[in-house]
């Protein structure tokens, strides 16, 4: 088993690997997958085919620049979304405290639980918004 993982390791050297927007695109072929399962769509089924070849084309890529300028994009492109959803399971775990996101700059800011209706200033920009805690 050693000797796999160490054929593995040498063959891997220099290349990308995976990342989040790799995660991104394989989930993406699935549910394309998916749905083409569903309507039964050869043309559908050979997208998510598509996908995941391009998956494995970025995984092991030796221009890891090119690869990482990708991923950078798709991680400032999808940043308001992910910290939305961050506030979200923030909000869900910590009961002493809320969540929300600054409408102008999209700093996370947390507030405690059960003030009422708040005029919160954010720390990161200055911002003052209302919000109930």
């Amino acid at each position: 088993m050693n000797k796999l993982r160490d054929k593995l390791s040498r063959f891997m050297y220099g290349r990308y690997g995976t990342d989040q927007f790799n995660f991104f695109l394989i989930i993406c072929a699935l549910i394309v997958d998916f749905l083409g399962m569903i309507i039964s769509n050869g043309i559908v089924m050979i997208v998510a085919d598509a996908l995941l070849v391009f998956v494995i084309f970025r995984s092991f890529s030796k221009n890891i620049n090119k690869r990482a300028m990708e991923n950078r994009g798709y991680l400032e492109k999808t940043a308001g979304i992910r910290r939305t959803f961050s506030a979200m399971k923030k909000n869900s775990q910590d009961k002493e405290h809320r969540y929300y996101v600054c409408p102008h700059c999209h700093q996370l800011v947390r507030v405690p639980r059960g003030r009422g209706k708040l005029t919160i200033t954010c720390p990161s920009c200055g911002t003052q918004f209302d919000r109930k805690s």
